[in-house]
């Protein structure tokens, strides 16, 4: 009988990459301070999850058109989710309470939570109260029948019970206010004492002056709640015309979208918990149990007072001696394709690489594409610069990337009068490809006429600082007479989608990707060595997945080194020959690197795209092959110390669990091992002899 292959849920398959996030923060061998970086990053992660993947369940739910079959999945899914964070938020909050606040204490720093007020403390906290926080307070009470108020997405609230002075029924009632963050800081630093730092949460320090804002009231009881609303939004294509206008309307309504979540502390009586779902029109079945304490990605602002370094200190972005003993990056890539490593090298080189093309004579036109751009962007500086120099400057800007529409919006329109020609992206299609084309004049015989940058991760100096990605400089002709074709088509100037070199979602990626494996399937089936190593965030396409169940049943060894979303379920009869793990560290990993044995050829691309159904099937991405052999060489030394990896690395079982890779091999985390491997490499003149690492 055949077996019937299944894939995890998409969603089930992030939150189990959520919670390997968790443990990285209950990870003793990780600096505590670093352990709260995590904390906060789960935090941050689970709420915008929230704000965009359950609200898609929500509008199919609430959607007339969708059909009984579809709205029971999304029931299900639901059901699922809310069972798996329950889950996860019981352990981090006992992680939290248990183990992060006591190692704080024994640091130095007291972070009140349930002990005493010190009397030192208590006249500081009510003075602070009434001169810095009191004045931002705007307290409204629920009536549920005859007061309509309004609690703002992503914000923290107390929910308050009390009883009038004086009523002898003692008649509930309720009331919220909003913490006040952008007036005061979540933590409040108190002054030492008895050689201890001492921290308050902003909303304990509310909670303990509740009389204050209600005179005529006994304060019952407080409990923190906060909403989660609907984020995501789609553009129509009759919108096109005016797609900045339709953004910016979307972008405006995502602040008043369905509440999809309230999140309260698990200690609220339910009779409370109901008369607020009842006020806030939240159902019940939204509703998640938590801690006492909300809004914990605020635990990155959380102060190290120890005077002690309790984080890791990363090195410092290298220097790239090729780059730095030559008047210009041009002269170096003239010679050869050149491959830079972020955030192990610095993205200065790329800044740099911008204003030489804006001062070089013979460059005519710089193209680029923009998908998170920075708050006050170098980059963006530089692309000025050039246009102030006279050069074609061509920015294809898409305005759609989720939570950054404002700011690319702004910069944008900035670029657009500043006399940079600015193109947006359709409203179906988003353009996810990180591509830099510098054009030149035709007057020097030998110069090239073409410079192009590919890479595996946006053109953004503030990610490229903890975001680890590969970009390739390059001079080939075949890549950038093609680089220069796809720019056509964004700007609506060609309609010619044939590419052979390039590989572009939507034209001719899925049917190379599938190329490829069937070669590699047909080498195994003659008993030859076939090998394919897939590095990306997220594997969601279910076609792509069974072309890789295909490979695994003929007999091709795959190896998968997948951060996020993976629906592809290992350890099945047509999966035995798949390894899959996922590694996190210090950095995000963020490069995608497909390699396919390719008889010995050993084929390998850079990319800026997943294999998620939307990012080959509805985005504009790239993929750029490696032709010279001391790149392969470097970025197989890198694959293949990730492989290695017994660290960070976990691998993932049948059940969507993460298993730390046990190893009697000595120690080799790879991100380290990265470094130590570039900080080598960068000694003048031994680019070319990277030490190649045998990958089994």
């Amino acid at each position: 009988m055949e077996n019937v292959r299944k894939y995890f849920k998409r969603d089930i398959s992030w939150l189990s990459f959520n919670y390997r996030v968790l443990m990285e923060a209950m990870d003793h061998t990780v600096p505590l301070f670093d352990r709260i970086k995590f904390l906060s990053i789960y935090q941050s992660n689970q709420e915008e999850f929230y704000r965009v993947r359950v609200s898609e369940y929500h509008q199919i739910l609430s959607d007339p058109l969708q059909s009984i079959e579809d709205k029971r999945q999304a029931e299900n899914t639901l059901s699922a989710i809310n069972q798996e964070v329950n889950r996860q938020v019981d352990i981090f909050n006992k992680f939290f309470f248990n183990e992060i606040i006591p190692e704080l204490e024994k640091e130095g720093m007291v972070l009140y939570h349930n002990e005493q007020i010190e009397n030192c403390h208590q006249e500081e906290i009510r003075n602070f109260f009434k001169e810095e926080v009191f004045p931002f307070l705007q307290p409204v009470l629920i009536l549920k029948n005859d007061i309509v108020s309004f609690l703002r997405d992503n914000r923290l609230y107390l929910a308050i019970k009390m009883y009038k002075k004086g009523d002898p029924d003692r008649q509930p009632f309720y009331a919220q206010i909003k913490i006040p963050f952008s007036k005061v800081p979540r933590f409040i630093n108190l002054t030492p004492h008895d050689g201890k730092n001492y921290l308050m949460f902003i909303d304990d320090m509310i909670a303990l002056n509740l009389d204050i804002v209600f005179p005529g009231f006994i304060i019952d009881s407080h409990y923190a709640i906060r909403v989660s609303r609907d984020a995501d939004f789609s553009i129509e294509a009759k919108e096109v015309a005016n797609i900045v206008d339709a953004v910016r309307k979307r972008v405006k309504k995502r602040k008043i979208g369905n509440a999809n979540r309230l999140v309260y502390d698990g200690c609220m009586p339910l009779d409370m918990l109901q008369y607020i779902c009842d006020a806030y029109d939240i159902p019940h079945g939204q509703c998640i149990r938590s801690g006492r304490y909300l809004n914990l990605e605020d635990l990155s602002k959380l102060p190290n007072l120890t005077g002690k370094e309790l984080s890791e200190v990363l090195p410092s972005p290298m220097q790239i001696p090729a780059f730095d003993r030559v008047p210009t990056m041009f002269e170096v890539i003239r010679q050869r394709d050149f491959l830079i490593h972020f955030p192990y090298q610095s993205f200065s080189y790329l800044t740099r690489f911008l204003t030489e093309a804006a001062d070089n004579p013979n460059v005519t036109d710089i193209k680029l594409t923009q998908y998170r751009v920075a708050e006050n962007s170098e980059i963006i500086d530089r692309l000025l610069y050039a246009a102030q120099k006279g050069k074609q400057v061509t920015v294809y800007v898409e305005i759609k990337a989720r939570f950054d529409e404002e700011n690319n919006i702004i910069t944008s329109e900035l670029m657009r009068k500043s006399g940079i020609r600015v193109v947006y992206s359709t409203p179906g299609l988003k353009v996810h490809a990180k591509a830099l084309l510098i054009k030149c004049s035709t007057l020097h015989k030998n110069q090239p006429q073409a410079y192009a940058f590919l890479s595996t991760g946006n053109f953004n100096e503030n990610t490229a600082r903890i975001y680890s990605d590969m970009g390739l400089f390059t001079i080939n002709r075949e890549i950038t007479s093609e680089l220069d074709k796809l720019f056509s088509i964004l700007d609506g100037s060609s309609n010619d989608r044939y590419f052979q070199t390039l590989l572009v979602a939507q034209f001719n990626m899925v049917d190379v990707l599938k190329q490829k494996i069937n070669f590699e399937i047909e080498e195994a089936r003659q008993g030859r060595k076939a090998h394919i190593i897939l590095k990306m965030n997220g594997l969601h396409d279910t076609n792509m997945i069974n072309a890789l169940y295909d490979a695994s049943e003929a007999g091709v060894h795959i190896d998968l080194i997948v951060r996020g979303i993976n629906c592809l379920v290992p350890n099945q009869p047509y999966s035995r020959n798949i390894r899959m793990i996922r590694i996190i560290d210090s950095y995000l990993e963020h490069a995608r690197i497909w390699y396919f044995y390719a008889g010995g050829h050993e084929d390998i691309y850079l990319s800026s795209a997943d294999w998620m159904r939307r990012n080959l099937n509805r985005r504009i991405e790239t993929a750029v092959p490696i032709f010279d052999q001391s790149i392969k060489n470097e970025i197989l030394s890198i694959i293949s110390l990730q492989l290695q990896d017994n660290v960070k690395a976990c691998y993932i079982d049948e059940n969507l669990e993460n298993h730390y890779v046990q190893s009697r091999e000595a120690k080799l985390r790879s991100q380290r091992h990265c470094f130590h491997l570039l900080e080598k490499y960068s000694i003048p003149d031994t680019q070319s002899v990277i030490p190649e690492i045998f990958i089994s």
